[in-house]
């Protein structure tokens, strides 16, 4: 019984250590978590069906996994809030902007989907 406990007690902690850091936006707390003044937030406005989404999914929890306390790496699902999507102009998948301290109406990104070309972004423009 106690190999039983044991075994399920490192599948559990197996399970938290590869959790995403990537924080789920939602129409609800969009505004509170990405306006807030203190914090850099960096979007992907998706589609769950988006292949390109699917494919950036990697990259972008590797990036969360890597900036530091002042940056938030975040995820919106822009079909299901669409009238968050509408506030920024979001036409396509994936859309990603760059919500600085000092910039809350979001820079567009345009540059490489991979962790390293993110990651440089973020650094170079992180307030």
């Amino acid at each position: 019984m106690f190999s039983k406990i044991v075994i399920v007690a490192f599948a559990i902690l197996a399970v938290v250590a590869t959790a995403s850091k990537v924080v789920d936006l939602n129409a609800n707390n969009f505004d509170e978590i990405v306006l807030d003044g203190t914090k850099n937030v960096f979007v992907k406005f998706y589609a769950p069906w988006c292949g390109h989404c699917v494919r950036m999914a990697p990259a972008w929890d590797e990036l969360a996994a890597k900036v530091g306390e002042d940056t938030i790496i975040a995820n919106l699902d822009a079909t299901a809030h669409q009238a968050v999507a509408q506030r920024f102009g979001v036409r396509g998948f994936p859309t990603l902007k760059f919500f600085t301290k000092g910039n809350k109406d979001g820079l567009a990104y345009q540059g490489g989907r991979d962790a390293a070309s993110l990651s440089s972004y973020v650094e170079k423009n992180a307030q």
